[in-house]
């Protein structure tokens, strides 16, 4: 985490792994989805008022899985390229 208010100040950071395209945040829960296609994993954290991270869990996905987008039901949405054909992952809440 950065703190854009201070010159891009290093707050916190968290190890998500390899391949991370882009990332979620869920204001209501403070909560930071990443997932990292070459990691194959999801990282789920929660980010204080100050902007440290701390790890919620890591949830197995599948190598190329990226670009995880979060609904507002809490299910994890992550695009899938690494077969012949593109599939999606969802990963619920409940699996963390």
């Amino acid at each position: 985490m950065l703190d854009a208010a201070h010159n891009g100040q290093v707050l916190s950071s968290i190890d998500t792994g390899d391949g991370v395209d882009d990332i979620d945040y869920s204001p209501a829960g403070h909560m930071l989805y990443v997932g990292a296609a070459k990691a194959a994993k999801l990282t789920i954290a929660k980010v204080d008022r100050k902007g440290k991270l701390s790890l919620e869990v890591e949830v197995p996905t599948h190598a190329g899985a990226r670009n995880g987008v979060v609904a507002s039901n809490g299910r994890i949405f992550l695009a899938h390229a690494g077969t012949e054909l593109s599939d999606l992952i969802v990963v619920s809440p409940n699996q963390k």
